[in-house]
């Protein structure tokens, strides 16, 4: 791995409840980027921060692991931390080292109460946060009911940046980004562009003036352009 600027260094934190996907998550980036060749699982015990015997016995995480990721020109240090109130000192550290969160929280199981004490950890520390809607392939998921009820638990600031759309069977297939009004879906296990939906196309635009209108909110002069 070579050597990064300051500028160029990332510190991410991953918090959200236990089982929520933090580590399949990590573990993602780290085989997508190609610092891995193998995507572990947390059910195979073969994951890269779930090392220790008790963590790949219990298959949950008890301390928290640093993960560098190597992405375009930026080395992205995930912090992939313990979802159990039981070691909540090991998030906290993580936090107080990062530059921002991002907040897993499941699609089919909405928000919990590890969402809500992530919530309350990086508001006590003024840690910048993101929330990643998990768990889209499961049959239970519901991306507009966990967006909802986003919304309602953590206020009118939470807007999607992307949404997910599913084939003609209802299998989630691919997303939308609502910023740049473009479509990507899976192919063979990899994302590749492809034309909107068309029965997206009046929700995206309806998701769209709601980011807009998030963002407009944080500065006096973008609101003045809304």
């Amino acid at each position: 791995m070579k050597s990064y600027a300051a500028d160029k260094v990332r510190n991410v934190v991953l918090l959200g409840h236990s089982g929520s996907g933090k580590t399949t998550y990590a573990e993602a980036a780290l085989f997508f980027s190609g610092a891995t060749k193998r995507f572990g699982k947390v059910d195979e015990g073969n994951t890269v921060s779930d090392y220790d015997p008790e963590e790949i016995r219990r298959k949950v995480s008890i301390s928290t692991s640093v993960l560098p990721v190597e992405w375009q020109d930026t080395k992205i240090n995930f912090l992939d931390t313990p979802g159990y109130f039981d070691f909540v000192a090991e998030s906290k550290l993580a936090m107080s080292v990062a530059d921002t969160a991002l907040i897993m929280v499941s699609a089919k199981s909405g928000v919990e109460v590890g969402t809500e004490k992530a919530w309350e950890y990086t508001e006590e520390m003024h840690l910048p946060r993101i929330f990643f809607v998990n768990q889209m392939d499961d049959e239970n998921a519901d991306f507009e009911r966990t967006l909802a009820d986003m919304r309602v638990k953590f206020g009118k600031s939470v807007a999607p940046l992307q949404i997910p759309f599913n084939d003609a069977d209802g299998k989630f297939v691919g997303f939308i980004n609502l910023i740049k009004r473009d479509a990507r879906k899976k192919v063979d296990g990899k994302l590749q562009p492809c034309e909107m939906p068309e029965d997206k196309k009046d929700e995206v635009e309806v998701l769209r003036s709601m980011l807009v209108e998030v963002a407009a909110e944080s500065s006096d002069e973008l609101m003045e352009k809304f």
